[in-house]
């Protein structure tokens, strides 16, 4: 962003200006009349700000047609289709939604950031055939769903932007009987999809390149996990994106998949690097532990239906949401006796597990209500 107005190869395009036409930014529209401007949600730290051309965003849109048709959809059906994602035009999951709107399918455009009560009226008014949503999202809609609030029979669900993890995809299969077509976008223009096998997410690797790298920036080999890729994107000419740092860490596979295409797939993806929590070793020295460490233990403890853990300098607060009957007393003690067990297996020491009950995890509209799983203010 430092140096925007140099890197754009329209001199009508400066930082400045941009900034506060985003500001006043209320709806769908192209700047200059050829450009769709975009912003990240900051979860890094600082926003970007991303100018597609018209020949960029009809490229961006036909690899989100292409991801439907892998996931087995007939080009012939027309589907009900819901999105639910950001509040704010500037967010790709907000213009993606507008755009694709254009006869192929019936589209309604929800946000994340509603109240899943509204969410729930809005969805059994429409009935979706196809639901594409934030993982935490999908995983509160199939709760409402057992519950017998929501009442919809989905034939295709897609999640993205959030870790989809093993406890949401069996609550979508148990819930639905369908299993979730996990996706991978970014507002730099990174896509990717699972096909019907559900072997891993395939990289759309004629619009882009992605490398696996270490902390060095050094190549890591496939199958091997990464710190972080380096990603250039081959059809934004504007704006050119070439080795962009994304700290999201990944392992890829290039072993053929039974569908036959040719491309790349994620088959395990760790979370940001970023997110990455230190603690004392059980042997001394300080331990690396994941955001996917979590994923696990948290999935055993069946009563929490949301969570968000935050490192804090007196140890881990766990924030979370269970059922208005479950016995508090029990699941805290449950949670910290997992969380022992869990750290002693890593070789980390536990460090002290502060447990706070809430009605629900709010999402804020300045990070496109997205929920990091794990936040660290250490």
């Amino acid at each position: 962003m430092e140096h925007f107005d140099g890197i754009v190869t329209d001199p009508r395009l400066k930082l400045a200006n941009l900034y506060k036409y985003i500001e006043a930014l209320t709806d769908d529209d192209y700047y200059l009349d050829e450009y769709r401007i975009l912003t990240t949600s900051g979860s890094t730290g600082v926003k970007g700000l991303f100018v597609f051309d018209r020949t960029a965003w009809a490229t961006l849109i036909a690899g989100v047609n292409r991801g439907i048709a892998m996931m087995g959809i007939p080009a012939s059906r027309r589907m009900r289709i819901a999105s639910i994602g950001a509040n704010s035009p500037l967010h790709l999951s907000y213009r993606r939604a507008i755009s694709m709107d254009f006869g192929t399918h019936e589209y309604r455009r929800l946000e994340a950031t509603q109240r899943i009560e509204d969410l729930v009226t809005a969805l059994n008014e429409f009935q979706p055939d196809l639901i594409h949503a934030y993982a935490t999202i999908a995983c509160l809609l199939a709760a409402a769903q057992r519950q017998g609030r929501l009442c919809i029979t989905p034939t295709y669900i897609v999640t993205s932007a959030e870790s989809l993890t093993e406890h949401t995809r069996s609550q979508i299969r148990k819930t639905w009987n369908v299993s979730p077509f996990n996706s991978y976008s970014t507002t730099e223009g990174l896509l990717g999809i699972e096909c019907a096998y559900h072997r891993g997410i395939h990289l759309f690797e004629d619009l882009c390149l992605v490398e696996v790298v270490d902390e060095h920036n050094r190549p890591v080999p496939d199958h091997a996990p990464g710190h972080k890729i380096l990603f250039t994107n081959l059809y934004q000419y504007t704006q050119p994106i070439i080795r962009y740092e994304i700290s999201d860490m990944m392992t890829v596979s290039s072993t053929a998949c039974p569908c036959g295409r040719p491309f790349r797939r994620i088959v395990s993806m760790e979370g940001r690097n970023d997110d990455i929590i230190y603690l004392e070793g059980t042997q001394g020295g300080v331990k690396a532990v994941p955001p996917y460490f979590f994923h696990g233990p948290m999935a055993t403890l069946h009563d929490i239906a949301e969570y968000q853990i935050i490192h804090k300098a007196d140890g881990l607060h766990f924030r979370i949401v269970v059922p208005r009957d479950a016995r508090r007393d029990t699941i805290t003690h449950a949670l910290r006796t997992e969380m022992e067990r869990e750290f002693a297996a890593y070789g980390v020491r536990c460090p002290p597990v502060h447990v706070e009950f809430i009605s629900r995890l709010e999402r804020d509209i300045h990070t496109m209500g997205k929920i990091k799983l794990v936040k660290k203010e250490v």
